[in-house]
Order: C-alpha cells, then sequence, then structure tokens
C-alpha cells in the first residue's frame, strides 16, 4: 500500500532519524534557513539543559516540516559545539522525544520502527518479545530491565509495550549517533556562528573532599590563560584536581578544563592538547585515585609563568 505524502511526513516528523525521513528531506532539496537554523539552536539548549524534546501531536503540516528540518540544522549546531558529552546528551533527549511518540503510536509503528532499526523486536500472543541476546545488548542499566525480573521463553525475553519501547529508545539512540558529530570542517560558517550562542549546561562543584584552602591557587588557575606547559596542567593539576577533589563526572570535567584550554588558546593558540587527551587524562587520574600537585610542586613546573603565591592570594 502506497504511504500518503501526509502519512509520510507525519512519520518524519516522529522519528526524523529514519531513512525515509532524511529521503524526504533530500527530496525538497531545502535552501538555508536562518528560521529553521534557530529553531534547531532552541532544539540542541532544550536537550542539553532540560535533557528532552518535548513531543506534541499535531495535524498542521508546516510545523511539522519545521520540526524535520530544525532536527538537521540541531544534528550539525550540536557538532559544532565539539564535545562528545553535549552530542551523547543531545542524542539521548532526541531519543526520549520518540520514545514519547511511540507511546501514543500504537504496536504496529513500534514494531515498524524496530523492523527499520534492525531492533528484533516482535509481537506474539499479546506480548513483545526479542531474542535474548540482544536484549543483553540494548537492556539500560536500570533496576526495570534486569534480566532476573523478565519472563524468558526459549531463547526470547518476552516484554510488555513499556519495556519494548525502552529498549527501542536505546536502539533509536545509537541510530542517532551515526555520524555524529559531523567534522567541523564539513559545517558551514553560519552553523559555526550560531554554535557560539547556544546556552551550555552549568558545571556545578560538588564541593572539595579535602580542605579547599589548599587548592585555592588551581580554582584561581582555572581563570588565568597560560600560553605553556598545558599538557602537564591537564595531567598532573586540572585532571587529579577536578575528578577526585571536586568529585565531578568526567564528562563535566572534561568541559572545564577544554573551556580553559579555550582560553588559553586565546593567548597562545599552539597547543596539541585536545579532547581525547582531556578525556583519557580525566579517566586516567580517575582510576588511580591521583592528587593534583602541590602548590609547592607546581612552583617548579611553573617557574616564572606564574607566580602562584600572589595567585592565590588574589
Amino acid at each position: 500500500m502506497a504511504v500518503s505524502e501526509e502519512d509520510r511526513l507525519d512519520r518524519a516528523y516522529k522519528y526524523p532519524f529514519l531513512k525515509d525521513s532524511k529521503a524526504l528531506v533530500h527530496e525538497t532539496n531545502p535552501p538555508f534557513s536562518q528560521r529553521h537554523m534557530e529553531e534547531g539552536r532552541s532544539r540542541v539548549e532544550k536537550a542539553l539543559l532540560e535533557g528532552k524534546i518535548g513531543f506534541y501531536k499535531t495535524n498542521i503540516k508546516d510545523v511539522k516540516y519545521a520540526h524535520l528540518m530544525s532536527y538537521v540544522y540541531a544534528r550539525m549546531l550540536v557538532s559544532a559545539i565539539g564535545r562528545k558529552g553535549e552530542v551523547l546528551r543531545y542524542a539521548d533527549a532526541e531519543s526520549k522525544r520518540s520514545a514519547d511518540a511511540l507511546k501514543v503510536a500504537g504496536e504496529e509503528e513500534i514494531l515498524a520502527v524496530a523492523s527499520e532499526l534492525g531492533g528484533e523486536i516482535f509481537r506474539d500472543a499479546g506480548n513483545f518479545y526479542m531474542p535474548f541476546e540482544k536484549y543483553l545488548r540494548y537492556a539500560p542499566d536500570n533496576k526495570a530491565f534486569a534480566l532476573s525480573l523478565q519472563e524468558l521463553d526459549k531463547g526470547k525475553v518476552i516484554m510488555g509495550e513499556r519495556l519494548a519501547i525502552g529498549i527501542l529508545r536505546r536502539i533509536i539512540r545509537k541510530e542517532i549517533m551515526k555520524n555524529l558529530p559531523i567534522p567541523r570542517k564539513e559545517l558551514p560558517k553560519e552553523i559555526i556562528e550560531c554554535s557560539l550562542k547556544i546556552k551550555l549546561p552549568e558545571v556545578k562543584l560538588e564541593g572539595a573532599a579535602e580542605a579547599p584552602g589548599r587548592y585555592r591557587w588551581i580554582e584561581k588557575l582555572l581563570a588565568t590563560p597560560i600560553p605553556d606547559v598545558r599538557h602537564r596542567t591537564v595531567n598532573l593539576v586540572l585532571a587529579p584536581y577536578l575528578t577526585n577533589i571536586r568529585k565531578m563526572s568526567e564528562v563535566d570535567a572534561v568541559r572545564v578544563i577544554i573551556d580553559y584550554i579555550n582560553k588559553c588558546k586565546e593567548i597562545e593558540p599552539n597547543t596539541n592538547v585536545n579532547e581525547s587527551y582531556i578525556r583519557y587524562q580525566c579517566r586516567y587520574a580517575k582510576s588511580k585515585g591521583m592528587k593534583p600537585l602541590s602548590k609547592e610542586n607546581a612552583k617548579e613546573l611553573y617557574g616564572n609563568l606564574i607566580d602562584l603565591e600572589e595567585l592565590s592570594n588574589r
């Protein structure tokens, strides 16, 4: 049975990551749109700041099309931010929106989306089910999805609709993550400029596990760009401090350090410190329980670059 253009657009509105949704965008071949780019920016901000992108049913074609196009721009914009953590948050919020759409769509649509994405979710005798090994691959680390709580039958995990949608959400997130982030060199300059306006989540410092006065100089260092020794500043000072003293998550610690390195680049742009290096150092410092250099030992590292005593007294 042929699918009407109206149904096709509705499906793309709900599930913009599917093949036919992408084909619909390609067929319309839309020119650059400032409006859709701004809507994409709003979409990214909702994902990063609120952790969700609202889904609501509508019969207005223009609204559906605008939402589809904002998804296209949102993918470019979140890529332009250039941080893996933000890409993951964005993809998670998008997957939640589509899961909300599935909750009101009915079993036929759940099965159709699962089939296209290779999710191997099926329906029989009033229940959903999927192969045991697929369930283990996609089940969230959540008590409700614990295998011990599920009904098993001949290599299959039997599920209700809520559980099936929860599994499918994970599969959707994986699909959305494909080809993200888009390489920065492939992004239009308008996207790069617009991405600088995106509001990002504030990083909350939960308080030092040890006497904060001892680390006052590191807090001041984070507001003081330096032109040199940035590799050692990351692995000997900032990564251990943020992960083990301030007890920040890896994602948040990486974001703080990237912001600091970007400030440093304003006074000396040449550096090989990148996100991959920063992420590795944060992970390593956390796994080893490393503590940052003491102020006395740091004086040798920074030499005449920074007056640590003066820095601590500001």
